[in-house]
């Protein structure tokens, strides 16, 4: 198991709904699909491997060597033939995985080896459900699960399921539960199939691509961030002055009010002229009453 399949710990299921999760994952791990939210059913035509994935020399020969994996038994992936110890696995397992090999393909993510794919518009690590890869593979589900958990056992992939619950409600009134399940391939199923250094060159190859899309999504977030902040400075601003221009209505309210409890305007005061001298005062009042003053 690589140090990628320990990114998060796994949930104690006695410690309570929400004591084994972590506070913050980023949605762009695959770990983040387990805690997405449930999306409706959607109804699509059956995948198939296209021209440019058949053009990849690790798609290209392990779909060869799986579509006839029950032909190959004892030559490749002798480890899920030897699960059961002494006895040999059942015919039922390989042919189911010849079924599934390019459903499995189809749906693998180079960059992680998780059966999934990163929506670069939602900015959210989406996982393939085992549903769907069953429906398309002409399969059960159920075998489908049951081969994937025998190859648990064998160390050729990790597996990690989570439980959601939706708002749907059975007949009985009980909210009904999703459960996810994260697949992700080990470097030991490739190395038993015969193609680990095809793997390690595409895996090369893909996580670079991987590192442009997360450097669009980072750019896409500090855009996003960068609106929102630009939004919130106009409605502060707005804010402030509706406020403002409520305080000036308040405070012309407040005056007119309290001219009409006086009984009118107050008539306007001359300015102050500062002090005046004895003699200015004499001669004002003296010429008031038509006298001249004394002269000295």
């Amino acid at each position: 198991m690589s140090s990628l399949d320990k990114d998060v710990p796994p949930r104690n299921s006695k410690a309570g709904p929400k004591k084994g999760r972590p506070a913050a994952i980023d949605k762009k791990l695959p770990h983040s699909g387990l805690y997405a939210p449930t999306r409706p059913a959607r109804y699509r035509e059956k995948r198939y491997l296209t021209e440019e994935q058949r053009r990849v020399p690790l798609i290209r020969t392990a779909f060869k060597r799986l579509s006839e994996i029950d032909k190959l038994r004892g030559q490749y992936l002798r480890e899920l033939d030897t699960v059961h110890g002494g006895r040999r696995t059942r015919s039922e397992k390989f042919v189911t995985l010849a079924k599934a090999a390019e459903q499995i393909l189809v749906r693998l993510d180079l960059a992680t080896g998780v059966l999934g794919w990163l929506d670069v518009d939602k900015m959210q690590y989406c996982l393939s459900t085992q549903c769907n890869v069953a429906e398309d593979s002409d399969i059960a589900p159920s075998v489908f699960c049951r081969l994937l958990h025998t190859m648990e056992r064998a160390d050729y992939v990790y597996l990690r399921s989570e439980r959601v619950r939706l708002e749907e409600k059975d007949e009985n009134g009980l909210h009904m539960v999703r459960t996810r399940m994260l697949v992700r391939f080990t470097e030991k199923f490739f190395a038993d199939l015969g193609v680990r250094y095809l793997w390690f060159r595409a895996k090369k190859a893909a996580r670079k691509k991987r590192e442009q899309q997360l450097l669009q999504i980072s750019g896409a977030i500090i855009a996003r961030q960068e609106r929102a902040s630009i939004e919130e400075l106009r409605r502060q601003e707005s804010r402030m002055n509706w406020e403002r221009s409520q305080a000036r209505q308040a405070g012309h309210g407040e005056l007119e009010a309290s001219n009409a409890s006086l009984g009118g305007p107050e008539p306007p005061r001359e300015p102050d002229r500062g002090p005046v001298k004895p003699d200015e005062l004499l001669a004002n009042v003296m010429a008031k009453y038509g006298k001249t003053p004394p002269s000295k």
